[in-house]
């Protein structure tokens, strides 16, 4: 979650639903120590549009003719990734697209990023080098450029941190505070394919023996950022807030709830899931609402814009589905079925502080 440019590191673990009892002096919770940072440090200026509470801080410059967002995020081994279970290149991937997955939701294009690693004596050489490569790839796809960084010594495996400067496509960008009552949510996507494939590696299984096996694999280790549908979207001005999906549904539209002072109503037949993911013993909701790192974009758009947007979405980019809408209730329910009433919905989604 960034604040400000800056972002709480997420484990990369199934999110699953815990009672914490919380002692006199023990680390708030993550929405917690964010909204006590944007309390206490969040200054206002002419130059910041957004800052602490949403994918990435917005940043006017005098005389521009844009906006730019700047993220940063963090992957520190065995919390984030283990690299028995990741290749070089498969993590450079990832460590870039998930900041490149703050730009999109802010509907940017990213431009530059520098990278910043500890890496320990014993780290190959070969690894190192794999590791720029996967990462520089992704880069050059969406056209943002390796301009700098750092390297450190570890003592205690790899810790990687980047930050990334996309500029808007046009004088704005989509935040999470935008949402109306009434507007109908969509999200890119499938929803819960990363989490399936953190079960099959936590499993063992590290190759995949069918399509669908490999499809999740995939998606957990190296996640596409919504890049080109955050830009277009942005173009279009169908939709008027939006974030990225990385945490899980049910968490991450709470906090879009909270930023726009909605409650919001989501029906679990519309929702895309990965139902592949049966056949290894998941459950394919628990995991579309709650299982994390998808990378896909959720926002709220209009009523009157849905069949426009819906007519006009290119279908070479991924799939768009309406999965619910905002309300003027400050909660959030789910109808798990069409002739079914609807329930709460729990923010069910990964904590880093209350794991």
């Amino acid at each position: 979650m960034t604040y400000c440019g800056l972002r709480i590191e997420k484990k990369s673990a199934v999110r699953i639903r815990r009672s914490v009892k919380r002692e006199k002096d023990a680390l708030l919770a993550e929405s917690e120590i964010v909204s006590v940072l944007r309390k206490r440090f969040g200054g206002e200026s002419f130059s910041v549009v957004k800052g602490i509470g949403d994918d990435a801080a917005v940043i006017r410059i005098p005389g521009a003719t844009q906006y730019w967002v700047l993220t940063t995020d963090q992957l520190h081994e065995n919390v984030h990734f283990r690299r028995e279970w990741t290749g070089p290149k498969q993590l450079g991937h990832k460590a870039l697209a998930v900041n490149l997955s703050d730009v999109a939701a802010m509907g940017a294009r990213p431009r530059f990023y520098v990278v910043a690693l500890a890496i320990p004596r014993s780290l190959p050489r070969p690894w190192l080098i794999g590791f720029y490569e996967g990462m520089v790839r992704l880069g050059r796809k969406h056209q943002a450029i390796l301009i700098g960084g750092d390297l450190s010594h570890s003592k205690d495996g790899l810790h990687i941190s980047l930050a990334v400067l996309g500029e808007s496509v046009r004088r704005n960008a989509l935040l999470r505070c935008g949402g109306k009552p009434g507007d109908f949510l969509y999200v890119t996507g499938t929803l819960g394919k990363s989490a399936a494939g953190l079960r099959l590696l936590q499993a063992g299984a590290q190759t995949g023996k069918t399509p669908s096996e490999r499809q999740a694999l995939k998606a957990h280790r190296e996640p596409e950022p919504r890049c080109q549908v955050g830009m277009w979207l942005a173009r279009h001005g169908f939709c008027r807030a939006m974030m990225d999906l990385s945490d899980g549904l049910s968490l991450d539209l709470l906090r879009m709830c909270q930023e726009s002072g909605t409650g919001a109503v989501v029906h679990g037949d519309r929702l895309p899931l990965f139902s592949s993911s049966r056949a290894w013993g998941c459950d394919p909701i628990e995991l579309g609402l709650h299982g994390g790192e998808d990378y896909e974009l959720l926002f709220a758009v209009p009523p009157r814009h849905a069949l426009s947007l819906e007519s006009a979405y290119p279908a070479k980019y991924p799939k768009i589905t309406r999965i619910g809408m905002l309300t003027r209730s400050l909660h959030m329910e789910w109808i798990p079925e069409s002739n079914m009433r609807p329930r709460p919905l729990a923010p069910c989604g990964f904590d880093h502080f209350r794991s």
